[in-house]
């Protein structure tokens, strides 16, 4: 019987965290528990040390019941105590490594590794000192060509019995595995050099400049970010402001002209929103870092109080995302997004995908040629659609626009409303050939030898670099009027990122010859 070796506990400086953790998430039951005694006459509260002594336990116990290791070419994770887990997956299924050390674990020198697997699954290791969770990193992502062969008792070696340096099985009296040093020991117990993380291993693509700060007010994820951070401080502001003279200043607006305060409040509102987008920015992307691994990785390091580190497989890339929201483009700026497999659509809305933050357009540009090594990809000009995407556009901006100018036109003469609601009903209307107009400058696709480039939008342009060998499926849509009108919009399928990536409103031919050429066995055999 295969004795098993090698398994190791978290780092003891989590005892700290852990029963921290625990209260947490049992605060709504202790708060219950000590409400209850203090509604009680008896002087005995022993109830409330019981409690707490439990949730510190159950913190205590998350550190004695985890075990991991890297064994015979797979990560296994152990945990619980009375509801046990088990698993295991295949090293060669590790797609991403994320490692995150919130304040408390910056604190201690601790990360919190979380590794992203091809089937999705996550297994979270809270947490290793940050040079372990480093190297643990390296070990999975860029040592998977160099893992050495480790002993068997019943023999010599065998194609399948793989074992990483580091986590190599030491011999009799040893350390124990939960205390077994990390590094030199392991690498003399296996007689190879361990796999170490070095700066001189990579090449920097991108350092944040503190100026681009100045871009944060002119995004949707910076107004998110001020809108999360205003509904975390709603309790405290609304208490100043009624402890405050505030009130009394504000309560004095109502004695200006309509038109003043209106001005006012937008001013104020601009004011507060760009604060706090700013404030959301920093703690977003301060000390951003886009690095590549001479082993073949884009590394990612990114944030304020909470550090992030992503690591993404080069060979997993499919392309890339430019983002060119409206507020960016006029202020010359946009945005980089990895189109990647084995992320999954959380690990996306986390951020895991983020290459460059909100910045100067040329940087962006700059980093993307450097990253999918087709410069003409990203800067040279796209085919246009032609008349009817055109009319298109026009009609489905003007159309609506006009019924709420009517809608408005109507319902203000029946009920009189005042002069500023009629003009409030009939701005859409005026900027509706504007926006048609933007929304067509912004249609358009380009095929180069080894990517497939796609582009739309007007508020959320976006800018779409596509691998052709990444491409695995085809979809032509027509509606009504878009058989009308002879044109169609063609979406190319992928594993990676949205997994869809649509050329819309292109004329019938045109689309059709653009799919068989990228890949004419894949169409040519739904149109023979």
């Amino acid at each position: 019987m295969e004795l098993e070796t090698g398994w190791r506990r978290l780092n003891r400086r989590m005892l700290l965290i852990h029963p921290v953790q625990e209260g947490i998430r049992f605060l709504p039951a202790l708060a219950g528990v000590f409400i209850l005694g203090r509604t009680r006459d008896e002087a005995n509260h022993w109830w409330e040390l019981a409690a707490l002594v439990a949730v510190v336990g159950l913190g205590v116990m998350r550190y004695f019941t985890t075990r991991f290791r890297i064994h015979h070419g797979q990560i296994e994770l152990r945990k619980g105590l009375v509801n046990k887990q088990v698993v295991a997956t295949p090293a060669d299924r590790v797609r991403t490594v994320d490692l995150t050390s919130p304040l408390f674990h910056r604190i201690l020198g601790l990360a919190k590794v979380e590794i992203g697997t091809a089937g999705h699954d996550r297994l979270v290791l809270d947490a290793l000192t940050v040079a372990e969770a480093r190297l643990l990193r390296e070990e999975l992502i860029h040592s998977r060509s160099v893992l050495v062969p480790g002993p068997t008792p019943d023999g010599p070696t065998s194609p399948g019995d793989r074992t990483l340096p580091l986590h190599a099985d030491g011999p009799a009296g040893s350390p124990a595995p939960g205390d077994a040093p990390w590094g030199a020991a392991a690498t003399a117990t296996a007689g190879a050099a361990a796999p170490a993380y070095s700066r001189s291993d990579e090449t920097t693509l991108l350092v944040l400049d503190p100026t681009w700060i100045r871009y944060a007010p002119l995004t949707m994820t910076g107004l998110v970010s001020a809108l999360a951070i205003l509904g975390f401080a709603n309790q405290f502001l609304q208490r100043a402001f009624e402890e405050s003279r505030l009130t009394d200043t504000f309560g004095r607006l109502g004695e200006n002209p309509w038109w003043l305060d209106l001005l006012a409040g937008l001013v104020a509102l601009v004011v507060f929103v760009s604060v706090l987008a700013v404030i959301g920015y920093a703690l977003q992307f301060w000390g951003f870092r886009l690095t590549r691994h001479r082993a073949g990785t884009l590394h990612v390091t990114r944030g304020l109080i909470t550090t992030r580190e992503t690591s993404i497989e080069e060979k997993r890339l499919r392309g890339v995302e430019v983002g060119e929201p409206l507020g960016l483009r006029l202020a010359g700026g946009g945005r980089l997004h990895a189109i990647t497999t084995g992320l999954s659509q959380k690990e996306q809305d986390r951020g895991s995908a983020w290459l460059v933050p909100p910045a100067p357009a040329r940087v962006v540009a700059r980093v993307a040629a450097a990253i999918v090594g087709d410069g003409p990809a990203l800067t040279a000009p796209l085919v246009e659609h032609g008349p009817p995407a055109r009319r298109r556009r026009l009609t489905r901006a003007v159309v609506p626009a006009l019924v709420i100018a009517l809608a408005a036109l109507v319902l203000g003469l029946r009920l009189e409303w005042p002069v500023w609601a009629f003009v409030l009903g009939f701005l859409p209307a005026v900027a509706a050939p504007a926006l048609a107009k933007d929304r067509y400058a912004g249609l358009g696709h380009l095929l180069t030898p080894t990517h497939l480039v796609v582009r739309s939008g007007s508020f959320s342009r976006r800018r779409d670099v596509l691998l052709r060998s990444g491409i695995i499926g085809w979809t032509l849509r027509q509606s009504f009027f878009q058989r009308r009108a002879g044109i169609a919009s063609l979406v190319a399928t992928t594993a990676a990122g949205k997994q869809a990536y649509t050329a819309y409103d292109v004329p019938w031919d045109v689309a059709v010859g653009l799919a068989r050429e990228v890949d004419p066995a894949l169409l040519d055999q739904f149109l023979a």
